[in-house]
Protein backbone atom coordinates (compact mmCIF):
# COMPACT_ATOMS: atom_id res chain seq x y z
CA UNK A 1 0.00 0.00 0.00
CA UNK A 2 1.50 3.03 -0.91
CA UNK A 3 1.43 6.61 1.19
CA UNK A 4 -1.24 7.95 -0.55
CA UNK A 5 -3.76 5.29 -0.19
CA UNK A 6 -2.70 4.66 3.39
CA UNK A 7 -3.28 8.58 4.28
CA UNK A 8 -6.65 7.94 2.64
CA UNK A 9 -7.61 5.41 4.66
CA UNK A 10 -6.44 7.51 7.91
CA UNK A 11 -8.33 10.35 7.12
CA UNK A 12 -12.02 8.36 6.08
CA UNK A 13 -11.81 5.74 8.63
CA UNK A 14 -9.39 6.38 11.84
CA UNK A 15 -10.60 10.93 12.12
CA UNK A 16 -13.87 9.87 12.10
CA UNK A 17 -13.54 7.26 14.64
CA UNK A 18 -11.50 9.18 16.91
CA UNK A 19 -13.93 12.50 16.53
CA UNK A 20 -16.99 10.05 17.17
CA UNK A 21 -15.22 8.46 20.22
CA UNK A 22 -13.81 11.66 21.92
CA UNK A 23 -16.74 13.69 21.00
CA UNK A 24 -19.06 11.03 22.65
CA UNK A 25 -16.69 10.86 25.39
CA UNK A 26 -16.98 14.46 26.17
CA UNK A 27 -20.93 14.56 25.47
CA UNK A 28 -21.62 11.03 27.87
CA UNK A 29 -18.91 12.99 31.01
CA UNK A 30 -21.23 16.74 30.29
CA UNK A 31 -24.57 14.54 30.91
CA UNK A 32 -23.15 12.19 33.77
CA UNK A 33 -24.38 9.46 31.21
CA UNK A 34 -22.17 6.31 32.01
CA UNK A 35 -23.56 2.99 30.53
CA UNK A 36 -21.17 -0.42 29.58
CA UNK A 37 -22.44 -2.85 27.86
CA UNK A 38 -20.17 -5.66 29.10
CA UNK A 39 -20.33 -5.04 32.91
CA UNK A 40 -24.03 -3.00 33.35
CA UNK A 41 -27.07 -5.03 33.10
CA UNK A 42 -29.29 -4.97 29.72
CA UNK A 43 -30.80 -2.00 28.73
CA UNK A 44 -32.10 -0.87 25.45
CA UNK A 45 -32.85 2.70 26.02
CA UNK A 46 -28.99 3.39 27.05
CA UNK A 47 -27.93 1.01 24.42
CA UNK A 48 -29.79 2.80 21.65
CA UNK A 49 -28.56 6.42 22.88
CA UNK A 50 -24.93 5.04 22.96
CA UNK A 51 -24.93 3.76 19.75
CA UNK A 52 -26.77 6.75 18.24
CA UNK A 53 -24.14 9.18 19.96
CA UNK A 54 -21.22 7.35 18.38
CA UNK A 55 -23.15 6.97 14.88
CA UNK A 56 -24.28 10.59 14.37
CA UNK A 57 -21.01 11.86 15.75
CA UNK A 58 -19.24 9.63 13.06
CA UNK A 59 -21.48 10.86 10.24
CA UNK A 60 -20.69 14.30 11.35
CA UNK A 61 -17.01 13.74 11.58
CA UNK A 62 -16.78 11.80 7.87
CA UNK A 63 -18.74 14.55 6.53
CA UNK A 64 -16.01 16.91 7.46
CA UNK A 65 -13.29 14.73 6.21
CA UNK A 66 -14.69 14.66 2.79
CA UNK A 67 -15.60 18.27 2.93
CA UNK A 68 -11.96 19.62 3.84
CA UNK A 69 -10.43 16.70 1.44
CA UNK A 70 -12.83 17.76 -1.54
CA UNK A 71 -11.59 21.67 -0.39
CA UNK A 72 -8.35 20.81 -0.89
CA UNK A 73 -8.29 19.38 -3.94
CA UNK A 74 -10.46 22.48 -5.39
CA UNK A 75 -8.50 25.23 -5.13
CA UNK A 76 -10.38 28.62 -5.10
CA UNK A 77 -9.84 30.72 -8.23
Amino acid sequence: MDNIQLSKVILNYLVPFLIAYLGSKGIFYYFSFEYSLLTDAFYLQKLLIDIGVFVGLYYMGSLLVKYFISSKNYPAP
